[in-house]
């Protein structure tokens, strides 16, 4: 059946389906809007389907549908309609539904927009009938707006979205072809279209139509005399104006636009300037505003000339934007402005401020354009601009220095007032923009009355919104809070300049923040009040008058504790720019202290609470702390106080500091128990504190500045007779005694310490007070701070004693009687310290040390085991107590148990030990763990002693003494077998814990910690062992009746034995230094038999069947054995016998032990060598059958693991098969012929091992496969490589690429004789993958890769071949190119593609021995190179005459040289590969002569015109065009470096300059890359062609493209350096 038949059918079916669906309407009456929504999509007759359009039509009568009312149904005739016919029941259909809509547009749009979106057919009825609806309303006489007004907004938000869809979808492209001259049309010229323009397109077209409709029509419609006041009118407009504004087809929408103009003309004029001033319009939104704003200017009208000269302050919002464009408009909207301003008549304006502007405004415009160019290319000019014209002293380097004295000093303030006064009325962001410009103009912007009453209002409204006001406000937005900040920094350096009178009142209330903190991150805040911070220096300081100074000061005190980060810094850098003097500090303290107290605590239900007044009533009376606030404050103060230290005569502050210190400790000032009701306040530091830590520090704080006083007066004692009775020493003694702060009482230690050496006499009358509190304090701290201060007030205090009794005995009781209370490891630290001075008689006899009996060599055994015992109890005593004292929500915690070392039984267990050898403690930790595990404590007890015991073994390990036995091994063999003894009992221990891991019983983290411990201990163990006795060890927990304990011990095995002996050092402990460790690199006799004794039970265990329900035990046994080969490869008898069991256990069902197994076959093996031939056909079998286990499309045959567990045995039963190939390649390889060709499919067809989604299995494949090149001979090898390319090839394209670089390792490897032999069967397999390209099997995705494979191959057979040899297979190849395939285009280029990348290798590896060959491929190239074209001309052109050839040129039109994909690769290869012929051209028989440079030259300088295809960046396998345009460029520069005369160098010089004349600017900017590298390759050579080049560049400097005049300018610059002269006289 044909398409037309097909067709026909079709619309048989449909009419057929639809009078089914008109006829059973009444049955199914709920379904008449679907119906009548498909009949929509139908309703225009096409010639196809008239047949069913004009059903529809008759059925769109009989559907009952409103807006089908007035439908004219036509029946179907017998024959088809002419178009004509067709054309005018379309019209009439489109024509009725626009009345039906415009009766009712809003109802019926929803429903219409469902049509719309049916398909592209509806959407295409739809268009048509919005614009003839706008068509009839354009025509409709009558004016009434409200129904134009409906119809705008039921059609135009659709309308919008659908141009924005269309714009989103990248179709804008076709935009360009849309035919103005249908936009005179209407409907019918798109009706004609109907037929033949495809419907995406035409709805485009339709739409634009309906834009310029919809244009003509609102002005029709419009008012004539728009205001503002015309709401719906001006939304309307804007949003006609927005929607062509910020389309991207600026050209579509011109017309549009231009017929908008006249109606901006509106009333005034701001409602235009607010696009550009509001910043939120887009760039484009800006740009189009100025345009209009630009053609207001060129009216005629005087009143709007005036109107536009007072907004020019406006203008300068757009000038100072970011954008360039932006700012291109508003230049050339300021040009026009001047150019108004010079024929304006300012005496005929009738009011206003014409004289305000007449003398300055034409002038500034003129300045503002003689700094266009700067101005629009950088949009910091413009700033620096204003502060040069109107700023008395400020230059900058970006305007000239003269511009500031344009204006006398009265016209700068007019210019001032005339721009800060218009845009105080302009929106906020144009404000900001303003201010900005006008930043570096400094105070005078506040010399402006109405900026200053500007600020203020920002600031009254910034405090109505945060001091909680009952006035109605407005909250301050971001952009108001810059400009405040702005504005504040203006008004700090007009008050630094005046000597701080104006404006000191605005900074201060800036500063003024609300006490509570209530946001402390409010940029309307912290902002302002960091800008004046930050201003604040020490002259605007100094400047102002002493009672601004004390309020500034109380400020800054109350800031340096605010909860802004910002705010804290900036006070602390204020603080310290600025001088504050002591007076300044004493009125503020004595204004604390004269307050009568204050409370803290909670604010309900207490007794009247009293405020403390900061301040003198006369400075600020309204200003008032109470509760936290005044904590705060004094906070605040003291780390000012410890902050400034460079105040001067600060020794005066020290009798007010002691007074508020006393209120603070002492007094009632206090009154309730702030403990009961704690609050939290902010700290200058950022964090909170609660009132009691803030009193603490407040405490601590003045105890600082009074020391650092104290302490400034050791270098000053002047001042001394002047300060002896300001010091309160029992003040300090008695807050010593009552403070519970440790803290506190450590400063208060350290002030009297510095006292002391200022007036020691003071201190005697208090001494006995003051050691007494000493004493009393040695007994609760005992941190290293405290022990310091202490040593530091004893070194102080003594001297004082001393000097006033002469009896020491007193100062000894004191600390003595208090000794039993003081922790035991501080006694005699403190006794040492006092004495150290003075007593050192009597200190030596107190630090005699008595020792025990002397240690006896030997002790029986019972000795031994009464020791063992002593030790649990001990443990046992300290594990009790510590449970017992620890509180019952703390004891399942391993907190509850730390520093078990620091006890009291542990000491004394270690000293106990210290009497004896450790011949008689040693054994004793045996017998200590022994009873532990046997008894029978509760799990906590049980851990808890563990934990203990193994902290006293792993410190007792590190006793010298067994040290010095290993190292000279005196009583070797006991300690030896106490080393293993104690080795099997901590495995056991392990196991006893590991067996309990379910308990929860025990403390959280415990385990953890023992475990740590154990493997400590383990190791230093291990470390001292012999081999001997630790294999011994190892065979006795093997035969332990537990099985988790073999598993521990083998684990341990493997560990061991990984690290050669040698266990690293943990937790930064001492090991045990024995001689044992070289004894691991060569075993004795007796290391041997108990080497091999282990090796047969680790066999045992994988033989065992009994062990196969203990999978990980088996899995332990195999590790170990495989730890041992690579270890020990010495021992082959004993790993012959390993490998027989090893081998059989590959076919276990678990894979986890396959795959242990074969990497334990792969160690053996590498132990073996030749050895293991025997059980090389089982080897083979069960890993060929392994892999088949694994099949090649990844499903392993194993399905009783889950998809995880068996995915990750996969990979690692994978891994393990390469490990053993390895083994089996490497020690094995000339025995592997009868397995070669499954070893070689496996590694090139698996694809787990060829697509490597694994990276270690990958890199391991790749070892495997290098390593079958390399060790098998290339007879075995050669054969089985080259027969797997088919399934390769079928495969893909990863395995092909592995085939063919498995085939060049071979091949790197072949000697003189492999090579003769296999050399033709090579390349013929090489010159047969490379046809894959024109082939296109489908298995073959990226047909580059493996091509660059191939070609590798092929090279490195080259590499080895003889001349004699290459030559056939290169002619050969050029047949093979050149051959007949079926695709004698397609296939052809594709084979081209391949040969010239053999080719540009060739080149590149043989460089000047292939050069010759070039000349076989010459009529190729330019056969490639021309498409043909000039291959006619070839041989005729070799014979002619210089002059003939070069008008054998190729006269091609730039406009057709775009290319295929194909071709524009196949051209890169050619120029690349004539590039390196050039390059290496350099023998006696050059291929570059006279007659093949003519003949190139044409070819070559011609490919500068080609077009690259236009879809080439969605290829990124074929060379991009920058690419190719530098290989271009590089191999026509290495032509004429080759070439190597002027005679040949003028006609490709000529060539060259005449492509810089092309259109297209590639072209042009190609030709110049040329030029400039002829110029740098033959420097002085080229002057000879100077006059011929030098006419092309003086074209080329006026070229309209930047990137071309720039270029041409470089190459003018190198040739004028290379010649010596300007060459700008030639131009």
């Amino acid at each position: 059946m044909s398409a037309s038949d097909n067709a026909t059918l079709a619309v048989d079916v449909s009419v057929t389906c639809l009078k089914h669906a008109i006829s059973n309407l009444h049955v199914y009456s709920d379904s008449t809007k679907k119906l009548a929504t498909i009949i929509f999509s139908i309703l225009l007759i096409l010639p196809k389907t008239q047949r069913l359009n004009l059903k529809a039509l008759e059925s769109a009568k009989e559907l009952n549908w409103p807006f089908y009312g007035n439908l004219l149904g036509t029946s179907i005739p017998e024959k088809a309609l002419d178009w004509k016919c067709l054309f005018s029941i379309n019209m009439d259909t489109v024509s009725r539904l626009a009345e039906n809509f415009l009766m009712h547009p809003v109802e019926y749009m929803p429903w219409l927009i469902e049509c719309c979106n049916y398909s592209e057919l509806s959407k295409t009825l739809f268009f048509l009938v919005i614009m003839q609806s706008f068509v009839i309303q354009k025509n409709v006489n009558t004016v009434d707006s409200g129904k134009f007004l409906s119809l705008f907004e039921a059609s135009f938000p659709l309308l919008k979205n659908e141009w924005r869809m269309f714009e989103s979808r990248g179709d804008v492209a076709s935009v360009e072809e849309f035919d103005a001259g249908m936009v005179l049309g209407d409907c019918e010229a798109f009706l004609n279209q109907l037929f033949d323009c495809e419907p995406r397109r035409l709805n485009a077209n339709v739409l634009i139509c309906i834009f310029l409709r919809l244009t003509e029509c609102f002005i029709l419609k419009a008012p004539k005399d728009l205001t503002l006041d015309d709401g719906k009118w001006i939304c309307t407009l804007q949003k006609l104006f927005l929607l062509f504004a910020e389309s991207e087809a600026k050209h579509v929408f011109k017309d549009h636009l231009n017929s908008l103009a006249p109606t901006f003309m509106i009333h005034p004029i701001c409602y235009l300037s607010k696009f550009f001033t509001e910043g939120d319009s887009s760039v484009a939104v800006q740009v189009e505003a100025l345009h209009y704003y630009f053609f207001f200017c060129s009216q005629l009208e005087q009143s709007l000339h005036f109107q536009l000269l007072d907004e020019f302050p406006s203008v300068l919002v757009p000038l100072s934007s970011d954008d360039q464009d932006v700012r291109l408009a508003a230049m050339e909207c300021i040009e026009r402005l001047y150019t108004l301003c010079s024929r304006v008549d300012f005496s005929s304006r009738k009011s206003g401020n014409r004289e305000f502007q007449s003398h300055f405004l034409e002038e500034l415009l003129s300045l503002i354009l003689q700094q266009k160019r700067l101005i629009l290319s950088n949009r910091n000019v413009l700033p620096s601009f204003f502060t040069s014209l109107l700023s008395s002293s400020c230059h900058s380097l970006l305007v000239p220095e003269n511009i500031g004295q344009r204006f006398d000093q009265s016209t700068k303030k007019d210019i001032l007032r005339f721009i800060l006064g218009f845009a105080l009325k302009l929106s906020s962001y144009a404000k900001l923009r303003i201010f900005s410009l006008l930043k570096g103009v400094g105070g005078e912007v506040m010399h402006v009355k109405d900026v200053e009453l500007f600020l203020s209002e920002l600031l009254r409204r910034c405090s109505q919104n945060h001091f909680g006001l009952n006035e109605p406000y407005q909250k301050l937005s971001e952009i108001e809070v810059q400009i405040l900040c702005l504005l504040l920094e203006s008004c700090a350096v007009h008050a630094s300049s005046v000597g701080g009178y104006g404006f000191e009142d605005l900074l201060l209330k800036a500063l003024r923040l609300p006490l509570d903190d209530s946001s402390p991150e409010d940029p309307a805040l912290v902002q302002p009040c960091v800008t004046v911070l930050r201003k604040l220096d020490s002259p605007l300081y100094s400047s102002l008058e002493i009672e601004k100074q004390e309020l500034l000061f109380r400020d800054l005190v109350f800031l340096f504790r605010n909860g802004n980060g910002d705010i804290q810094k900036a006070t602390r850098e204020a603080l310290l720019r600025i001088k504050i003097t002591c007076s300044t500090l004493g009125q503020l303290l004595d204004s604390v202290l004269e307050q009568e107290g204050f409370t803290i605590g909670s604010v309900c239900g207490k007794k009247k609470r009293k405020a403390i007044k900061l301040h003198k009533s006369d400075l600020h009376n309204d200003v008032i702390c109470k509760d936290e606030n005044a904590l705060s404050f004094l906070s605040s103060l003291v780390d000012i106080l410890l902050l400034k230290k460079d105040i001067e005569n600060r020794t005066s502050l020290i009798g007010p500091l002691f007074k508020l210190l006393r209120k603070m400790v002492m007094d009632e000032w206090v009154q309730e128990d702030f403990h009961q009701d704690e609050k939290w306040i902010q700290a200058s530091s950022g964090a909170s504190q609660t009132i009691s830590s803030t009193l603490c520090y407040i405490q601590q704080a003045l105890l600082l500045i009074l020391e650092d006083i104290s302490a400034s007066i050791l270098t000053d004692m002047s001042v001394k007779d002047d300060i002896h009775d300001i010091f309160d020493l029992v003040l300090l003694v008695e807050c010593a005694r009552s403070t519970k702060d440790g803290i506190t009482r450590n400063h208060i230690f350290s002030l009297l310490s510095t006292i002391a050496r200022i007036l020691p006499d003071k201190i005697l009358a208090h001494i006995l007070d003051i050691l007494t509190v000493i004493g009393e304090s040695a007994v609760t701290q005992f941190d290293n701070h405290s022990q310091h201060v202490f040593e530091d007030l004893i070194s102080a205090i003594v001297p004082c004693w001393l000097s006033k009794k002469d009896n020491a005995n007193d100062l000894l009781k004191i600390f003595i009687n208090i000794l039993p209370e003081i922790a035991a490891h501080r006694r005699l630290p403190i006794i040492v310290h006092l004495l150290r001075y003075y007593f050192e008689r009597v200190f030596d006899e107190l630090m005699v040390v008595r020792y025990v009996e002397p240690k006896t060599q030997k002790r029986t055994l019972g000795e031994q085991s009464s020791l063992g015992s002593l030790l649990l109890l001990l443990f046992h005593s300290l594990v009790s107590r510590k449970i017992s004292s620890c509180p019952n929500d703390s004891l399942g915690t391993l907190n509850c148990f730390n520093s078990i070392t620091q006890e009291w039984e542990y000491t004394l267990a270690v000293q106990i030990c210290e009497q004896y050898s450790c011949m008689i403690w040693f054994p004793s930790l045996v017998m200590l763990l022994q009873q532990i595990e046997m008894g029978g404590n509760q799990y906590q007890e049980l851990f808890m002693e563990l934990l203990a015991a193994m902290q006293f073994i792993l410190h007792r390990l590190q006793d010298p003494e067994i040290a010095f036995k290993l190292e000279s091994g005196e009583d070797s063999d006991s300690i030896q077998r106490t080393l293993g003894a104690l080795l099997e009992q901590v495995v056991c221990c392990s196991q006893l814990v590991d067996s309990r891991r379910n308990r929860k019983i025990e403390p959280i983290g415990i385990r953890e910690e023992l475990k740590e411990h154990m493997h400590a201990v383990l190791g230093n163990i291990t470390e001292g062992m012999i081999p001997s006795a630790y294999f011994k060890a190892i065979i006795k927990l093997m035969g332990h009746a537990d099985r988790d304990v073999r598993k521990n011990a083998l684990g341990l095995l493997c560990e061991t034995v990984n690290d050669n002996g040698t266990i690293k050092q943990r937790r930064g402990r001492k090991q045990l230094i024995s001689n044992s460790k070289s004894s691991w690199h060569h075993l004795d006799e007796s290391a041997l038999e108990s080497f091999e004794k282990m090796c047969s039970e680790l066999v045992h265990l994988v033989d065992d069947s009994i062990v196969d329900s203990d999978i990980s035990l088996k899995l332990a046994a195999i590790s170990g054995l495989e730890v041992l080969a690579n270890r020990f490869p010495s021992n082959y008898s004993t790993f012959s016998t390993c490998l027989t069991s090893i081998v059989r256990n590959i076919n276990s069902d678990n894979l986890a032990v396959a795959s242990g197994c074969l990497r334990t076959t792969g160690a053996l093996i590498n132990v073996l060598g030749p050895r293991a031939l025997c059980e090389l056909p089982h080897v083979m079998e069960n890993v060929l059958r392994r892999s088949n286990d694994v099949s090649f499309d990844g499903k392993t045959n194993f399905s009783e693991n889950s998809c995880s567990v068996v995915s990750n045995s996969k990979q690692s039963l994978l891994l393990s098969i390469l490990v053993t190939l390895e083994a089996v390649i490497d020690k094995l390889g000339g025995f592997l012929n009868p397995y070669l060709g499954d070893i070689i499919k496996l590694m090139v067809l698996h694809p787990q091992y060829a697509l490597g989604p694994n990276s270690k299995l990958k890199t391991k494949a790749d070892s495997v496969r290098r390593l079958v090149t390399e060790k098998i001979p290339v007879r075995l090898a050669l054969p089985p490589l080259l027969k797997i390319y088919p399934e390769a090839v079928s495969t893909g394209d990863s395995s092909l690429s592995i085939s063919f670089e498995m085939l060049a390792n071979l091949i790197s490897t072949m000697d003189r004789s492999s090579v003769s032999n296999y050399h033709i069967k090579v390349f013929g397999l090489c010159l047969l993958a490379l046809d894959l390209r024109r082939q296109h099997p489908v298995s073959i995705e990226n047909i580059d890769t493996v091509e660059k494979n191939v070609i590798n191959a092929m090279i490195v057979l080259t590499m080895k071949l003889t001349e004699t040899m290459f030559k056939p297979l290169f002619f050969k190849s050029i047949e093979w190119t050149e051959s007949d395939v079926e695709d004698r285009d397609m296939g052809s280029t594709n084979r081209a593609i391949a040969f010239y990348g053999l080719v540009n290798k060739l080149s590149e590896n043989h460089r000047s021995l292939f050069v010759p060959y070039f000349k076989y491929l010459l009529e190729g190239c330019i056969r490639y190179l021309t498409d043909g074209e000039d291959v006619k001309n070839f041989n005729s052109m070799r014979k002619k005459k210089k002059a003939k050839l070069m008008e054998a040129s190729i006269d091609r039109k730039e406009g057709n040289n775009t290319l295929s994909l194909e071709k524009w690769h196949l051209r890169a290869l050619v120029i690349s590969s004539l590039n390196k012929c050039f390059l290496y051209d350099t023998g006696s028989m050059k291929f570059l002569d006279s007659s093949n440079f003519q003949v190139l030259l044409k070819p070559i300088v011609s490919q500068l015109t080609v077009e690259p295809p236009a879809s080439l960046e969605e290829h990124p396998e074929i060379p991009p065009v920058q690419e190719v345009d530098d290989i271009l460029v590089s191999c026509i520069g290495q032509m004429a470096v080759t070439a190597g005369t002027d005679l040949l160098w003028k006609p490709l010089n000529h060539e060259v300059l005449m492509q810089t004349r092309s259109e297209k600017l590639r072209t042009r900017i190609l030709g110049l890359r040329i030029v400039k590298l002829f110029v740098e390759k033959l420097k002085e050579e080229y002057l000879v062609l100077l006059a011929e080049t030098i006419p092309f560049l003086g074209e080329l400097l006026e070229d309209v493209e930047l990137p071309v005049k720039s270029l041409a300018q470089e190459i003018l610059k190198q040739m004028e350096s290379m010649s010596g002269e300007s060459l700008a006289q030639y131009l």
